[in-house]
């Protein structure tokens, strides 16, 4: 369809043809996607082998004191005349291998074998001829400490028994720190490269009889033009290793056969991608079939409950902005106050709010048995069944949302140019025609990236369904959720409940990849970013 013949579309058929137009070039943007990732993975390894070539050509042109850099971090920059940087060069090296030597090397293996003796039980009884406890010599492994007490007492009746853990192998520990190992080797690398890049740069600077800079003149840089580096350098040690380091970690459990049963104080395996098989395959035991059906159920639901969150809010707000700031209505301030009280008052205790109103036994059941719509003997069942509970979620999402949208479209319709709208009227455009060619493509071009973050942010919007029905009813035709649990409120049961952590990474994968791939896909799509010079 060519520019004009688009323009010619009322406006229904442009939404439509739009709707149509992104679902026919969704496939082929999904593999765009990848395929970008695919271009860009192949650009990262050719810059790494760059600076091995790099690395090729310093020891092939650098002097014996260059040469000497490869064994000796800092050697070159000492022989250019940059002694204390080089005594730091070196310093770094020594504290990397030392590392390496003491807890890198046994980091490494543990992360390979993540552990091979699990943690047990001992018994001890007592000698009633010394008096003194005496060590059982049995065998209590693969036992819980209520069994081994029981088959120790059996072992030696009438006497006092104790039973004690014997701690061995934690696998979660060797999982820790092998990533920390590997994260660090990885780190040296890329600094030894650097090093030596560097170093046969200066070389190359004192041949030419450049100037070198000293010490304190590299200081004084570091502190004027180099700054920004100093001050970012905190903030990214500090996510590596409280927010880069935890995410690796969890994305490796889903490679392994951690849960309740594997749970510390045994000890967990690799079991390689088995759980990706399950949720896709389904497996061939019982629970790998409902783990697969229970993902597609509530993937379903999660992605239905994500439209119905956004849209309607976006929309809703959107009205209400307009309604609000329409010429002619008063007491604009006062209508603004009454909305904004939902954001004021903290979002769970309005959810709890409404849960306990409209649960069995409330008040909302109880005002309506007394006027007489419901008998004495009914209850109320809007959270106890399906549909009637994910729309009670939905509506009440709606009353809690809507003043966000509000308040955002408000200030954007203020500086909606005048003229626009005046010019609107003088031709006699109705008020349809108005929103859908002048108010709505204004707001959708500044919120365009907003009504991303907004969709991303109900696909894991943990809060509402938690605080309201706690993903219930709940259904034996599920793993571990209720049916109107989303993807990361499974995700929590299956932790912190059932301490399934295997499944949940798996599910926290899952969940990532879908929020990347149609937050960059529609991204991609906003007028925000096709056309930055409109509305300029």
């Amino acid at each position: 369809m060519t520019y004009i013949e688009y323009v010619q579309l009322s406006p229904l058929n442009k939404i439509k043809f739009k709707f149509v137009d992104f679902f026919k070039n969704f496939g082929k943007n999904f593999v765009k996607f990848f395929v970008n990732i695919y271009y860009g993975i192949i650009r990262f390894f050719k810059g790494i082998g760059r600076s091995f070539k790099e690395v090729g050509y310093a020891f092939k042109h650098g002097n014996i004191f260059t040469k000497l850099s490869f064994l000796f971090l800092g050697v070159g920059h000492m022989a250019s005349g940059q002694i204390i940087k080089g005594i730091m060069l070196f310093l770094i090296e020594v504290l990397f291998i030392f590392y390496m030597i003491m807890t890198g090397g046994s980091a490494l293996y543990g992360f390979t074998t993540l552990g091979n003796l699990e943690s047990y039980f001992q018994c001890q009884y007592l000698d009633p001829t010394t008096g003194n406890y005496v060590l059982d010599s049995n065998n209590y492994h693969f036992l819980d400490q209520a069994s081994a007490t029981e088959m120790c007492q059996v072992l030696h009746p009438g006497q006092s028994i104790q039973t004690s853990i014997v701690h061995c192998d934690n696998s979660f520990t060797f999982l820790l720190f092998g990533v920390l190992a590997i994260c660090i080797i990885i780190g040296f690398v890329f600094y030894y490269i650097s090093i030596i890049k560097g170093t046969i740069k200066l070389q190359e600077r004192k041949e030419a009889k450049l100037h070198v800079n000293s010490f304190i003149e590299d200081v004084k840089d570091y502190l004027d033009g180099k700054f920004h580096r100093v001050l970012l350098l905190l903030p990214i040690i500090g996510v590596s290793v409280f927010t880069i380091l935890p995410i690796i970690d969890m994305i490796l459990m889903a490679f392994t056969n951690y849960n309740r049963a594997t749970s510390y104080p045994r000890f967990f395996s690799w079991i390689g991608i088995d759980n990706f098989i399950t949720l896709f395959g389904g497996g061939l035991s019982k629970s790998g079939g409902i783990f697969q059906h229970t993902f597609i159920k509530i993937l379903g639901w999660t992605i239905i409950w994500a439209i119905f969150a956004t849209f309607l809010n976006y929309f809703f707000g959107m009205f209400t902005a307009m309604l609000i700031n329409k010429k002619g209505i008063k007491f604009k301030k006062i209508f603004r106050t009454f909305l904004v009280f939902s954001i004021a008052m903290p979002q769970f205790i309005s959810l709890l709010a409404f849960n306990k109103f409209f649960a069995k036994g409330g008040i909302i059941e109880d005002i309506l048995k007394t006027i007489g719509f419901m008998s004495s003997s009914d209850s109320l069942k809007i959270l106890s069944e399906t549909v009637s509970a994910r729309v009670f979620i939905i509506i009440v999402n709606i009353w809690i949302g809507i003043p966000y949208t509000m308040l955002a479209v408000t200030g954007i319709l203020m500086n909606v140019p005048e003229d626009l709208y005046e010019s609107a009227q003088i031709d006699g455009a109705s008020p349809l025609t108005v929103y859908t060619k002048i108010t709505l493509p204004y707001v959708l071009f500044i919120t365009g990236p907003k009504l991303i973050t907004d969709f991303v942010g109900n696909i894991n919007n943990f809060n509402v369904i938690f605080f309201l029905t706690n993903g219930g009813p709940q259904t034996n035709s599920y793993l571990d959720a209720g049916k109107t649990d989303l993807l990361v409120t499974w995700l929590y049961k299956l932790t912190v409940n059932k301490m399934n952590y295997s499944y949940a990474s798996v599910i926290g994968i899952m969940i990532f990849a879908i929020c990347a791939i149609l937050s960059l896909i529609a991204y991609r799509h906003t007028s925000a970013v096709k056309n930055e010079e409109d509305f300029a």
